[in-house]
């Protein structure tokens, strides 16, 4: 790999790592700020309402201006705008100002999905794309696994305030690295589409792909969404009701829930490498396959059992990411790249709040629960499989091709 394609990974990595930190530190903020500004829980937490809603709603725009301007040069912008939103949120005197803070982190949280995907899909060589893929997932999974510790952490050392502004200026410090790398040179800093194609990647870009196929990935992302938010949203009830945990156990809750997340996460480095052998249609299928079973049993799973589906179903989420990373990349144009991405989040964001609705009414009272739940999310499943076999053949010898920017 090229001194430039290092560079390229390594900030993408710390820019997904930096990314589920500073979106998810405020999560666990919300129950001291309940303390300090003596104000219930539920009038703090929905703080985060128009953040959360950026980052899905900012995505397409933000890969638009990707393609225009250069990726690493919107990355850039990620880090500085993300990082001097988390300081300012750390330095707000009220709700108010916390809530126009979270917009903020919101708004610049959403370039980095649509830009650093693309970026990277762009940058690594052919041969371990897959493998980089997965890694660059396993980044982001770590940061969302210690958001909560890094907010709790620096909360309990320096107050509250430190755990927005640490982070924060720690991000700012990597756009100010990486925008020296950029005027030295070490990182292409050119728009996309005039990028040059590195030694070992394809140079021509996919024009195989018809409107059927960007189809049928809207169909996959758009229901995976739905399927994976439910599943999240669902899991801690889930978990906690097969193991018979009270209120007073969330701890034990909280360790098994992050702990099966984390175990699960593996699924991103099993599925860059297998990416890198197999062709891409094929193990995308095999992804949905993999976690028919499971969910159609789990709703009737209790104990260590539910536990070990939890895992394996998290482990297959996880798996699919960096395959459907690679088929989006492979058959959308090098010169709207971004905005696909963009358009990739925009629509998990539309659509997880079905999840979400689904979970509330399995577990309205007589609807069934977990049962109800699980039967309808392995439905869903097999429908996206049904959708992935209508994918094109891959030939063998470029399977692992995916198109470099169009001159």
């Amino acid at each position: 790999m090229s001194p430039q394609a290092r560079l390229t990974v390594l900030f993408a990595s710390a820019g997904h790592f930096l990314h589920h930190v500073l979106t998810g530190v405020f999560l666990t903020l919300a129950v001291i700020l309940e303390r300090v500004w003596e104000k219930p829980y539920a009038e703090i937490i929905p703080l985060w309402t128009a953040g959360a809603m950026m980052v899905g709603l900012g995505a397409p725009a933000a890969g638009w201006l990707a393609d225009r301007f250069g990726h690493a040069r919107m990355m850039a912008v990620f880090y500085l705008g993300i990082g001097a939103s988390a300081v300012a949120a750390g330095m707000v005197s009220g709700p108010s100002g916390m809530a126009v803070a979270l917009g903020a982190v919101g708004l610049f949280g959403a370039i980095y999905h649509p830009v650093g995907m693309a970026w990277v899909s762009m940058a690594a060589p052919i041969a371990i794309r897959g493998r980089i893929m997965g890694w660059l997932g396993i980044a982001g999974s770590i940061g969302v696994a210690l958001a909560a510790v890094i907010a709790g952490g620096l909360a309990e050392v320096a107050g509250w305030r430190a755990a927005l502004i640490v982070p924060g200026l720690v991000t700012i410090a990597g756009g100010v690295l990486l925008m020296l790398a950029i005027a030295g040179g070490r990182v292409a800093a050119a728009p996309a589409h005039t990028v040059t194609a590195a030694p070992g990647t394809a140079t021509a870009p996919d024009s195989r792909a018809p409107m059927g196929v960007l189809v049928v990935l809207a169909v996959t992302f758009s229901l995976g969404s739905v399927v994976y938010a439910a599943f999240s949203t669902a899991l801690p009830k889930w978990l906690s009701d097969s193991l018979g945990l009270d209120a007073g156990e969330a701890a034990q809750l909280g360790f098994v829930v992050g702990a099966t997340l984390l175990a699960g996460s593996v699924g991103q480095l099993v599925g860059g490498r297998l990416a890198d052998r197999l062709p891409f249609k094929w193990l995308y299928v095999a992804t949905f396959a993999l976690k028919l079973l499971p969910l159609a049993v789990a709703g009737a799973l209790g104990g260590p059992a539910a536990v070990v589906a939890a895992a394996v179903i998290g482990f297959t989420f996880d798996m699919s990411a960096p395959v459907e990373n690679l088929l989006l990349a492979r058959y959308s144009s090098g010169r709207r790249r971004g905005l696909a991405f963009g358009m990739k989040f925009a629509m998990g964001f539309a659509a997880a709040p079905l999840g979400v609705n689904l979970v509330a009414w399995a577990y309205a009272d007589g609807t069934g629960g977990a049962g109800v739940l699980f039967a309808i999310l392995a439905g869903l499943t097999a429908t996206m499989l049904a959708a992935a076999l209508l994918l094109p053949r891959e030939a063998a010898s470029s399977a692992r091709a995916v198109p470099a920017p169009a001159e």
